[in-house]
C-alpha cells in the first residue's frame, strides 16, 4: 500500500490491494488516509472500501469533495469568496 501525504492538494492516487480498507473521513488519523479511530466523538465515520482485486483509488486532497475521502472532481471548480456577488445561486 502506498501512503501519500494526506495534506497534499488535488487528487491523490492510492494503490490498494484487494480486501477491505477503512479510509479516514475526518482528517484526524495519524495513519494518513487510513482510519485509526481518531474520529470517535467527532460525529464522523470512516469510509469502508471493499475491493475484489487490487485497484488504484483516487482520494480527495482539497477537502471539497462531496464524497470525501474519495475525489469527485470538486478541485476543478473555482472557489468564489463569500462576498462575490456574481455567479452565486
Amino acid at each position: 500500500m502506498s501512503e501519500p501525504d494526506p495534506s497534499a492538494e488535488g487528487p491523490i492516487r492510492l494503490e490498494l490491494p484487494a480486501g477491505v480498507h477503512q479510509l479516514c473521513g475526518c482528517k484526524r488519523s495519524r495513519h494518513g488516509w487510513f482510519c485509526d479511530g481518531a474520529h470517535l466523538g467527532s460525529g464522523r465515520v470512516s469510509y469502508e472500501l471493499r475491493l475484489q482485486s487490487a485497484a488504484t483509488v483516487v482520494v480527495c486532497g482539497c477537502g471539497r469533495s462531496s464524497r470525501y475521502p474519495l475525489c469527485d472532481g470538486s478541485h476543478t471548480t473555482p472557489i468564489k469568496p463569500s462576498w462575490w456577488p456574481w455567479g452565486q445561486r
